[in-house]
């Protein structure tokens, strides 16, 4: 053992003579405390947000979504045919990238109309899916009720908002108008089931119809679409799969494996204001992580110079009796260390245990009309955890060599007198 973790281990951060912390201990430990409080919430809240969110959007909207070249710009309205070679390529693509096992592809297809009940009215996009769609996210948001099925062809799911507008309940029929070309052509459909998910630009929009209906609507035959739609990728790889598969449907065009040319779209272009607005919550974390840096280390540096300047006789003696300064900030450092880590962990219990609290009964609120969600969401990551612990512990040290520094300026004739 050194002959400074020796001294530090036999001094104490208490007053002389009591079992009571010296106040300026006292607010160091808990401004180190509400530090990590704060930013580990605050990493939590806005990963939470961002997760729940991004999950939501790709609920209603496909990762990467196939379709006709000229239906990208709106310049045709010929159905995409899910034929072998375009099925290939997705397969080659998502081998070449491992993602085989995870994807599901389907064909989609939607169609505008009105619900019309005696009372009121609603403007929504009917949206279907064919074979192969994943279905976790409706199943997630249903709140009564069941899914749409084929076997069901005129049962519909739709939101709680516009079950509320147009006073429809699960059981009920409503009817609908679809204008095409100048026609309008009535559907009676049944509500199967209701769903709810806070999101309120999508639930005010679409209703979820069986994909054979809404096709034959728009005219389409078995095996044809809109697009189509392929989920299953981390957000981190949208991006990449697109390109990729871009890539490799030209390529297939030019040779003659596909009849037509393809685009490829994605989730991060069509909801782009979305996720532009989810990046800037990244800029509210940065901001708050340096304020409480701030303000935790100014606590720490005051706690510090107070620990030297009750101790300057201590500095005095050990100078006299031949310690150099870097053994002697070394006792200061440590004595600072048991400030550092006992507002570090009282500031992990508090926040880890509000962030399970919330995670686990949703205790805090919001409201879904402003923020999207019924609750503040979190989401605990080991990985923010140890980084910001560790960012803390090396911010911490570096910070304290500033008030250690003035050991060597201090003179052991002087301390030594010093009252």
């Amino acid at each position: 053992m050194s002959i400074g973790s020796f001294i530090s281990n036999r001094l104490s951060l208490r007053e002389a003579g009591s079992n009571k912390l010296p106040p300026a201990i006292i607010v160091a430990v808990a401004g180190v405390a509400v530090a990590v409080f704060v930013m580990m919430l605050s990493i939590a809240v806005v990963g939470g947000f961002k997760n729940e969110i991004t999950r939501k959007i790709m609920g209603f909207d496909a990762q990467v979504r196939v379709m006709p070249l000229q239906a990208l710009y709106g310049a045709g309205d010929e159905p995409l045919a899910y034929e072998p070679g375009i099925r290939q390529v997705i397969e080659r693509v998502a081998s070449r990238l491992g993602k085989n096992e995870k994807l599901s592809v389907a064909l989609s297809v939607s169609e505008t109309g009105i619900l019309k009940t005696a009372d009121d009215f609603q403007g929504v996009s009917f949206r279907a899916l064919g074979d192969g769609h994943d279905d976790s996210f409706s199943k997630s948001v249903l709140k009564e009720g069941n899914l749409v099925s084929d076997s069901v062809p005129n049962g519909i799911v739709i939101s709680q908002k516009i079950s509320d507008r147009l006073h429809l309940s699960t059981g009920d029929k409503v009817d609908a108008y679809f204008i095409n070309d100048g026609v309008v052509r009535p559907r009676r459909f049944l509500i199967s089931g209701i769903y709810s998910s806070g999101f309120g630009d999508y639930d005010e929009a679409i209703v979820f119809a069986p994909y054979g209906m809404v096709a034959k609507l728009r005219g389409m035959n078995h095996g044809q679409g809109e697009s189509l739609e392929i989920n299953g990728l981390e957000t981190d790889e949208i991006s990449l799969f697109a390109q990729e598969l871009q890539g490799a449907l030209m390529d297939a065009h030019a040779r003659g494996e596909i009849s037509e040319a393809m685009a490829v779209n994605t989730v991060l272009n069509t909801g782009a204001a979305y996720f532009n607005w989810l990046a800037l919550l990244d800029t509210n974390v940065i901001v708050i992580l340096i304020l409480m840096g701030c303000v935790s280390g100014f606590m720490l540096i005051t706690c510090v110079i107070i620990l030297i300047l009750q101790r300057v006789r201590l500095i005095g003696l050990l100078k006299a009796i031949g310690a150099c300064d870097s053994q002697i900030r070394g006792v200061f450092m440590r004595l600072g260390a048991r400030v550092i880590f006992s507002g570090l962990a009282l500031g992990n219990i508090l926040s880890l245990l509000l962030i399970w609290v919330q995670g686990k009964w949703h205790l805090l609120p919001l409201d879904p009309e402003s923020y999207y969600l019924a609750s503040v969401p979190v989401e605990f990551s080991l990985w923010s955890w140890l980084a910001l612990n560790a960012g803390i512990i090396v911010l911490s040290y570096s910070l304290m060599l500033l008030p250690t520094g003035m050991v060597s300026k201090l003179s052991p004739v002087k301390t030594l007198r010093f009252e």
